[in-house]
C-alpha cells in the first residue's frame, strides 16, 4: 500500500485531528457531554484510519503531539510563572514531555496497524490497540495522570459503566472500537459496517448502565457539608492562615450548622494552612472542632521531629471524641513535589539544583478519617490533589479503609485562570462511579464541587475566586465491581488473550 504524501491532505488531517482532540479532551461541555465522547472518539478513529490507509507513522506521531500540546497549553505558562523559567525554555520543556507522552499512543496505533496488515480483520487491531493503550496508561511514567476513559463520562449513563469496566476499561473500549472501525473502513467496508464496533461499544455501556441500578447498596447516609475556598496565593506561607480560615468558616456556620440530627463536615483545601508543623499531637486542634460541634478535614503540612523542613504534604482531621487523623500524600507529583528517579539520583540532583523533595506517606487501615454521625460512624478517605487522578491509588485506599465517602483537597492555584482546573475535575470524576461513593472536591482557588456515584457532577464558580459552599449530601454507598483490583487484572487478561487469538489467523494471500 502506497503512503499518501499530498501535503494538503497531510496538513488537513493533522488540523482535523487537533480540532477533534481539543473539542473532545479539553473542555467539559456543561449539558453537552456527548461532545466529549464524540470528538475524543473521532480523533482516535482518525489516527487509526489515516495510518491504516498508508499515512506514515511520523505524521500520526506529530498529530498526537500537537493534540497533547493543545490540550495542555496551560502547562507552559505554569512552568514559566511558578518555576521561574523563560518562556522559550518552558515551551521546550512542555514539548519534550508531551513528545514522550505521545509515544505510548503512537505504539497503540502502530500495534493496531501491524495487526490490521497481518489479519485483515477488525478485531485484531481492536484488541491490540486497546491492550497497548491501557498498558501505557497503567504502567508508564507520567507527570500528569491523564486518561482517555474519562472523556466518555460526559453523559451519566455512559459514566456508570465505569463501575464495572473502570476508567481503564473505558479507554480500552474507546481505542478498541476506533481501531476496529478504522480497519473495516480501510478494508473497503461500508459506513454501515464501519459503525458496528462503536455501536457495540455503546450497547455494552448501555447494558452496564442498566446493570448498575441492580448493584447492592448500603443504608442512606446524610451529611451537611461546608467548603471554604479562600483564594490564597498558591504556595505562600504566612502566619494567621488558620485564623483567617476560621473567620471565613464561622461566618458560614453561624446560626446554620450543625443542625439537630445531622452531622456537619467542614472541608478546607490543600495548602489551607502552611508554615506550621501539624504532623504531631496538638490538643488545640480537636478543641476547635469540638466547640463548633463538627468534624473538620483540612490541607496542611508537617514533618517528623528533628526535620529542618516541613516535608509532608498532608490532610489532618479532627472530630470530638476521636483521635486526630493525619494522612500525608502517598504519591507525589513528579518535579512539582519530588524529583523522579531512584533515591541516589534524586539526592545527586537535589544537591546540585538546591532542591528538597517532599516525602511520601503510606496507605494503611488508618488512612480513613472516622467521624460520628446520627446514622453511625462514617469513614472518609481524603485524597490530596493529584492522588485523585490515579484510579489504582483510590481503589487501594478504599479497600484498606472501608471508606463510605471520598474528599479531594486540591491546590489549583498553580493553574491560574486556565482551563486546567476544569480538566483536573474532568479527569477525577470517574473515581466516584468506580468506587460507588460521592467525592467532595475542596479547592484553594476554585472550582470546588461534588462528584456523585451516579455519574452526575458539578463544579461551581470560576478559577481564582473566593467562595463558601454549604449543602446537604445524601447518598447510598454502592458496592461496585471496580472496587476489586481483580476487575482491572481480569480486563488485562481478556485483552491479552483476545489479542493473541485474533492474531493467530493471518490475512489470506
Amino acid at each position: 500500500m502506497q503512503a499518501k504524501t499530498g501535503w494538503g491532505r497531510i496538513l488537513g488531517g493533522i488540523a482535523l485531528a487537533v480540532s477533534f482532540g481539543i473539542l473532545g479532551c479539553r473542555f467539559p461541555f456543561a449539558g453537552l457531554g456527548w461532545m466529549e465522547a464524540l470528538f475524543a472518539s473521532l480523533v482516535v478513529y482518525l489516527w487509526f484510519r489515516e495510518s491504516f490507509a498508508g499515512r506514515r507513522l511520523g505524521w500520526t506521531y506529530l498529530s498526537i503531539v500537537l493534540v497533547f500540546l493543545a490540550m495542555f497549553s496551560w502547562v507552559v505558562s505554569t512552568i514559566q510563572t511558578k518555576g521561574g523559567l523563560s518562556y522559550p525554555f518552558a515551551l521546550f520543556a512542555t514539548s519534550l514531555f508531551y513528545a514522550y507522552e505521545a509515544l505510548g499512543f503512537l505504539a497503540a496505533v502502530a500495534a493496531a496497524r501491524w495487526a490490521h496488515r497481518r489479519t485483515g480483520r477488525p478485531w485484531g487491531p481492536g484488541f491490540a490497540a486497546a491492550l497497548v493503550a491501557v498498558l501505557w496508561e497503567l504502567f508508564a511514567f507520567h507527570v500528569y495522570q491523564y486518561g482517555w476513559g474519562p472523556t466518555l463520562a460526559g453523559i451519566p449513563w455512559m459514566a456508570r459503566s465505569a463501575a464495572f469496566l473502570t476508567t481503564y476499561g473505558l479507554t480500552a473500549l474507546m481505542w478498541g472500537c476506533a481501531a476496529a472501525a478504522a480497519s473495516i473502513r480501510a478494508s473497503g467496508g461500508s459506513w454501515r459496517r464501519t459503525l458496528v464496533p462503536p455501536a457495540l461499544g455503546l450497547g455494552l455501556m448501555g447494558v452496564l448502565s442498566l446493570a448498575w441500578s441492580l448493584l447492592p447498596r448500603s443504608a442512606e447516609r446524610v451529611l451537611d457539608v461546608v467548603m471554604i475556598q479562600p483564594n490564597f496565593i498558591s504556595g505562600l506561607r504566612r502566619p494567621g492562615m488558620e485564623r483567617e480560615m476560621w473567620g471565613r468558616s464561622d461566618r458560614v456556620l453561624q446560626g446554620r450548622f450543625p443542625r439537630p440530627g445531622t452531622a456537619t463536615l467542614l472541608l478546607w483545601p490543600e495548602s489551607a494552612v502552611l508554615s506550621v508543623n501539624q504532623y504531631g499531637p496538638d490538643p488545640r486542634l480537636p478543641e476547635e472542632a469540638r466547640k463548633r460541634g463538627l468534624a473538620w478535614l483540612f490541607g496542611t503540612e508537617g514533618g517528623e521531629p528533628g526535620w529542618r523542613n516541613l516535608l509532608y504534604n498532608l490532610v489532618r482531621g479532627e472530630d470530638a471524641g476521636s483521635p486526630s487523623f493525619v494522612q500525608p500524600k502517598t504519591i507525589l507529583m513528579p518535579f512539582g513535589e519530588q524529583l523522579p528517579g531512584p533515591p541516589w539520583m534524586r539526592q545527586w540532583l537535589e544537591e546540585r539544583l538546591g532542591l528538597i523533595s517532599s516525602v511520601p506517606g503510606q496507605l494503611s487501615v488508618r488512612s480513613g478519617f472516622r467521624m460520628a454521625t446520627p446514622q453511625g460512624p462514617l469513614v472518609v478517605h481524603p485524597l490530596i490533589c493529584s492522588e485523585a487522578l490515579i484510579a489504582t491509588r483510590v481503589q487501594e485506599g478504599v479497600a484498606l479503609t472501608g471508606a463510605e465517602l471520598l474528599t479531594n483537597h486540591t491546590n489549583d492555584g498553580w493553574f491560574d485562570r486556565s482551563v486546567a482546573t476544569d480538566l483536573h475535575g474532568v479527569q477525577i470524576r470517574l473515581r466516584s462511579v468506580e468506587m460507588g461513593l460521592p467525592m467532595l472536591r475542596s479547592t484553594l482557588t476554585g472550582k470546588s464541587g461534588v462528584f456523585r456515584e451516579d455519574g452526575t457532577w458539578a463544579l461551581w464558580g470560576g478559577p481564582m475566586s473566593e467562595a463558601e459552599h454549604a449543602f446537604t449530601l445524601r447518598w447510598r454507598p454502592i458496592k461496585t465491581p471496580a472496587r476489586n483490583a481483580w476487575t482491572r487484572h481480569g480486563m488485562l487478561m481478556i485483552l491479552a488473550l483476545g489479542t493473541m487469538l485474533s492474531l493467530l489467523r493471518r490475512r489470506q494471500a
